[in-house]
């Protein structure tokens, strides 16, 4: 089976060696659970590997989220380069529409072999739809599409909460082919990051919750350590 490892220290071991090729993840977390800078540093990784990336943001300016991961990343020195070379590209649809992001992914894997992409996130999408059966059916026929294009891909989704006990099950977890999930757990008193891959269709995976930091150099997720 081909892999694409994520290049996040710690995460590929627990995938088996990474994410199965061709899949599509949901990043599912609450407020400042560390989505944007999960997904730009697989992007990230996968530019350096020679995997050119696309960041689709529906919220934020491409500007505004380099700025953000320079602050957030600063031992990760050549992200301008990359982008210069459009090997890491960011970029901010003018509606918040699915049929447009399904274009705009098709055009930029034919005219720069994209092979990583990441949308964040589906939240904003779904708050474009006047029916939740709506955007259930609009959601399987994009899946549908992205399974036809030869791209990896992570989709962000907002939680209503970061706490892991309030974390509910929305209708990402049953279509996605892979749900990862970010908590922040309160422990007395401090909070603790934690991910878990939740499920990944196609491999088997680690279960394990297990804490994870985001440092200068990029996640670091602490196989096998416990959350105390």
């Amino acid at each position: 089976m081909d892999r694409v490892k994520t290049g996040i220290a710690g995460l590929d071991e627990m995938l088996n060696g990474g994410i199965p090729a061709g899949r599509h993840v949901a990043l599912y977390g609450g407020p400042g659970a560390g989505k944007t800078s999960f997904c730009f540093e697989f992007l990230y990784r996968g530019a350096l590997e020679g995997e050119p990336g696309l960041y689709i943001s529906l919220e934020e300016t491409s500007e505004d989220i380099i700025e953000n991961m320079k602050s957030t990343f600063p031992m990760l020195k050549d992200t301008a380069s990359l982008v210069e070379e459009n090997k890491l590209e960011i970029v901010k649809p003018d509606k918040l529409d699915l049929e447009e992001v399904a274009n705009l992914l098709e055009d930029r894997i034919t005219s720069n072999g994209i092979k990583r992409a990441v949308i964040d996130s589906a939240t904003m999408i779904r708050m474009s739809f006047a029916t939740e059966i709506e955007y259930r059916q609009t959601l399987f026929e994009f899946l549908s599409l992205l399974r036809n294009l030869d791209v990896t891909s992570i989709t962000t989704v907002e939680a209503n909460s970061a706490r892991r006990e309030e974390m509910k099950f929305d209708i990402e977890h049953f279509v996605m082919d892979g749900i990862i999930n970010l908590y922040n757990i309160d422990r007395e008193d401090r909070r603790v990051r934690a991910l878990e891959i939740f499920k990944m269709r196609g491999t088997d995976h680690s279960r394990d919750l297990v804490p994870f930091k985001v440092t200068p150099q990029g996640f670091k997720v602490y196989v096998g350590e416990k959350v105390f």
